[in-house]
């Protein structure tokens, strides 16, 4: 089982040792902890924080942290926090309809957000949600082949027994009991593309991944390795990556390298059907060698011109409403375990 982060383990030593403080008992210093722990002072500011949060320990600023109690209970909101990318497109309005549908039998309220897929954005939400706003949180991570610049704020909710479900991806660096995450195997969704466009006797396939998410990392992992296992050559040149931020330059009439790809590829994978709609609109436009596109989600329909289409089908509503039900068990005190489903 994987260690819980150095922050992490340093913040539940403390609790211990204050265990011993009475009332408004200074803490030792930012540099004294710096040099008991043998950790950076940011290390030891995050852990200061998770103590803040739980009401452990009360700040003043130029002289220092003092003591002030035991872990203060939840109360109950009885409200549901949910963060994704996105809202009212593409896969999202089926996961939070089934999210609503479980949820509301239990009289549970949803906080409902979307991030755009922004770090930052991402940060001012979880900001707004504290110990006292939600009982529970399902969320789909932003740029989550990243390491989470926000893990403190989840680090606080799980360590005050505020249980988080990641949807659809999540981050690696993120080891708690009270975090888990409901996904899609994307790596063997990968590999059932892939190994289609090979069925139908392509030997030339390119490909199109988005480099920010584990989803597009987690998709070329299978791509590659069906490639690998059926003896078809895998180039370099024949895969573009793209980010949340270049997307549309990346997949472009004006990028060379995209053009030259499906000049020397008879079939491309594509990391989902919202790329394939937009490589479709350029392959009709330009002389090109593509004849097949695989693609994830099976949810929208590219315009074609002649050229065959595979897909693989997102469980969206099964997502949704496993993430629900996990996180309810979790509410009321089982354990549970994350889970990647299978695509249709």
């Amino acid at each position: 089982m994987a260690k819980n982060p150095k922050y992490l383990q340093v913040a539940n030593d403390l609790k211990e040792k204050l265990s011993t403080y009475v009332y408004d008992q200074k803490l030792p210093t930012e540099a004294e902890l710096v040099r008991t722990y043998n950790v950076s002072r940011q290390t030891i500011r995050v852990c200061l924080d998770i103590l803040r949060e739980e009401n452990i320990i009360r700040s003043v600023q130029g002289s220092g942290s003092y003591y002030i109690g035991k872990k203060s209970v939840h109360e109950k909101t009885m409200r549901i926090g949910v963060i994704t990318t996105y809202i009212s497109d593409y896969i999202f309005p089926s996961i939070l309809r089934s999210i609503e549908e479980i949820f509301s039998v239990s009289s549970y309220s949803l906080m409902l957000n979307a991030t755009n897929n922004s770090i930052s954005t991402e940060n001012q939400i979880l900001s707004a949600f504290n110990i006292n706003s939600i009982d529970g949180l399902i969320v789909e991570g932003t740029k989550t082949a990243l390491p989470s610049p926000n893990a403190s704020f989840y680090y606080r909710l799980a360590c005050s027994n505020i249980p988080i479900v990641f949807i659809n991806g999540y981050y690696s660096n993120l080891k708690h009991e009270n975090i888990i995450h409901v996904v899609t195997d994307d790596h063997e969704g990968g590999c059932i593309v892939t190994e289609h466009l090979i069925d139908q006797g392509h030997t030339s396939i390119g490909s199109i991944f988005k480099s920010d998410d584990i989803q597009g990392i987690s998709r070329y992992s299978g791509y590659i390795d069906t490639l690998a296992r059926r003896n078809v050559p895998m180039e370099d040149i024949n895969v573009i990556w793209y980010t949340t931020e270049s997307r549309d330059t990346a997949i472009d009439i004006s990028n060379p390298n995209l053009m030259s790809m499906i000049n020397r590829c008879s079939a491309i994978v594509c990391y989902n059907d919202q790329i394939a709609v937009k490589l479709c609109s350029i392959l009709k436009e330009v002389p090109n060698s593509v004849r097949s596109i695989g693609s994830f989600d099976n949810n929208l329909m590219p315009d074609l011109n002649g050229m065959d289409f595979f897909s693989v089908k997102h469980p969206m509503e099964e997502l949704g409403s496993i993430a629900s039900r996990k996180l309810l068990n979790m509410l009321n005190g089982e354990k549970e375990q994350s889970v990647a489903l299978a695509w249709h």
